[in-house]
């Protein structure tokens, strides 16, 4: 009895076979045409490792590489601005210190000098020292923060930050016993494509 169910059953899956046209043969994969839709828009895609890669190379780069040109300027200014007061600080805490060591070399020969003198270069010295030092910090702290912008920027280029992030829509329902209903529905993308 069971060799006839199955042989039934495997003629009768044979006969849908013949249902179909042999002469219409259709090619589903030649595309006649555009193959991408004219109102989808291909956009870069932005690699954060290697935008920050660029500005750890030479500072902006990363920023120009994320078509942020604006941004390349503000951090040569601050870069320009920090290595100038660097050497300015520097400038001041050399001509101190020369006057410390003139003062030292005329108290070696057996002159007097005014100590009170002596302590007012010593601390200026120190004072344009530590300046020099903190501007170092601080240009240390914007060539961070440089790499730091491109590899954000990078990853933010993707995001979706226009007006149409959720869409209220008013919608007319209909319920199972036939009453229909007003309600809005909130309609949130998870991805769009």
């Amino acid at each position: 009895m069971q060799k006839i169910i199955f042989l039934v059953s495997f003629f009768a899956l044979g006969f849908g076979a013949m249902a179909q046209d042999p002469t219409e043969i259709m090619d589903k994969g030649l595309v006649e045409g555009d193959t991408v839709p004219p109102d989808i828009e291909l956009k870069k895609e932005y690699d954060p490792k290697r935008a920050s890669t660029l500005s750890a190379i030479f500072p902006g780069l990363g920023q120009i590489y994320n078509d942020s040109w604006w941004k390349a300027p503000i951090i040569y200014v601050g870069m320009g601005t920090s290595i100038y007061f660097i050497d300015y600080n520097n400038q001041k805490r050399k001509d101190y210190t020369v006057l410390v060591k003139e003062l030292l070399a005329k108290q070696k020969n057996g002159e007097t000098i005014n100590e009170n003198e002596l302590r007012v270069y010593r601390r200026n010295a120190d004072y344009w020292r530590k300046n020099r030092d903190l501007v170092f910090l601080t240009t240390l702290a914007i060539y961070g923060l440089n790499i730091i912008e491109a590899s954000i920027d990078a990853h933010l280029k993707g995001f979706n930050v226009n007006d149409n992030l959720a869409n209220f829509k008013p919608k007319v329902g209909v319920i199972n016993n036939g009453t229909t209903y007003l309600g809005v529905g909130v309609t949130i993308p998870i991805r769009s494509r």
